[in-house]
């Protein structure tokens, strides 16, 4: 009875480490997910500044979108 429920109690042990384990992995991909996503967005905003400062440059009358709207692809 005894080695019965050692053995539970080690199986219990086992896969609480694996839990633990797996949680912690989790944190680490979801921590390089949250940099590179940082990094994204860094780049983006330094674009969408670009496009505010040629389109305040420029042609003062029309909006981002609109500057958008109007330099589209011929196949839209």
């Amino acid at each position: 009875m005894n080695e019965d429920r050692l053995q539970k109690i080690e199986t219990i042990l086992a896969h609480q480490e694996q839990q633990i384990q797996d949680l912690s992995d989790g944190f680490i991909r979801q921590g390089r997910e949250i940099d590179a996503l940082k990094r994204r967005l860094e780049l983006t905003t330094a674009k969408l500044s670009e496009l505010e400062m040629a389109a305040d440059s420029g042609d003062k009358a029309l909006s981002v979108t609109e500057q958008a709207a109007r330099d589209k692809p011929p196949h839209y």
